[in-house]
């Protein structure tokens, strides 16, 4: 049901989904997107870490061309009260494709941190804020965030951030290190791609939107009337069955209208060859372009990836993950006005 409210809600706010997601053990994480909700034990209590970028859809290309300096928020809940904890000390760190860009020390008396991340052409991470002179941490207070500039969000793809909790309730009372929480949460930065495909002598300009990861090259087939596209993927079946692992591959298509493309107003969708025209949203609302969304679930993914790892006779690999787009009137229809994400939510399960 949280699954089901959380697409709902996210489509009356942007056209990106949003997951929340809930997973209990000591250390969590999941492919995630602009929004992560986690749990984990710490002694006798539970607690969620919320984690949560604003705003909600950052791109490669807004932080070029808008100059957009996201703020990312830290709450620890307490699971049973929802209450905010105080005095919470955190330890982030920062990954991009398994690269460390930012490991240091953060603290908030009233429990709810916010960093603001500024995107430079800088060698490293430089964090600014107020130190706390005896946890040398730094500090957010009264919604004023600590800021993070340098090489972060510049590139698009999954942002891994690694969050233990040190202090709960009492600042200058740290927990025994069996019972600090880690907290493994996965934010999406969109890496935008365009290009002028040649359709019946006319250059169409589309645009791929990828919140997982850097897209390949973006082709035109006359033969088969598609538009396609490639992304790096991780096939380790390990990977991608770790029941604490919840899989989210989310990409945008944008098609200008009118043009032959969008002419039938309706799209069939491929990945890797598989019919997944059934996880197609058409956004139809633009009155310049239609946006076609592949939203492809964890166990859609695992079909997937079986099927891959079956024809090319191997248990795990990295390789490229393939998207087709194909104009049809048989395929999902473009929807204007308020669209029905009630039946998409449901066959995502």
């Amino acid at each position: 049901m949280k699954f089901l409210l959380s697409i709902i809600l996210i489509f009356s706010l942007i056209s990106s989904p949003l997951l929340t997601f809930f997973i209990f053990s000591k250390s969590v994480y999941g492919d995630g997107l602009f929004m992560e909700e986690l749990s984990a034990s710490f002694g006798d209590r539970t607690a969620d870490l919320l984690i949560k970028m604003d705003p909600p859809v950052v791109t490669t290309e807004t932080i070029q061309d808008q100059a957009q300096k996201p703020t990312v928020q830290f709450k620890l809940l307490d699971s049973k009260t929802n209450q905010t904890f105080k005095e919470v000390t955190y330890f982030i760190t920062i990954e991009k494709d398994g690269k460390p860009l930012l490991s240091d020390w953060f603290f908030n008396p009233g429990g709810d941190l916010l960093i603001q991340m500024q995107p430079r052409n800088q060698s490293q991470i430089s964090v600014y804020g107020e130190l706390d002179p005896i946890l040398e941490a730094y500090t957010s207070r009264e919604g004023s965030p600590v800021v993070a500039a340098g090489p972060i969000f510049l590139d698009g793809g999954l942002y891994h951030f690694i969050v233990r909790i040190v202090t709960v309730d009492y600042s200058r009372t740290i927990l025994p290190d069996d019972q600090q929480p880690v907290f493994d949460g996965w934010l999406s930065i969109g890496a935008a791609k365009n290009a002028n495909l040649p359709v019946d002598g006319k250059l169409i300009p589309t645009k791929v939107l990828s919140y997982y990861d850097e897209i390949g090259n973006i082709t035109y087939n006359q033969a088969s009337d598609s538009i396609n596209f490639t992304m790096p993927f991780n096939y380790d079946p390990k990977r991608l069955d770790d029941p604490k692992n919840t899989v989210f591959i989310h990409q945008e298509v944008e098609v200008p209208k009118p043009s032959v493309l969008s002419s039938d107003g309706a799209y069939q969708g491929y990945t890797n060859g598989k019919d997944v025209t059934n996880v197609l949203m058409v956004d139809g609302n633009n009155q310049t372009k239609d946006i076609i969304h592949f939203m492809l679930a964890k166990p859609i993914v695992q079909q997937i990836s079986n099927e891959y790892l079956n024809k090319t006779n191997q248990t795990s690999a990295d390789g490229l993950m393939t998207f087709s787009l194909v104009p049809s009137k048989n395929g999902s229809m473009a929807m204007g006005g308020v669209m029905n994400h009630t039946m998409m939510a449901m066959q995502q399960q």
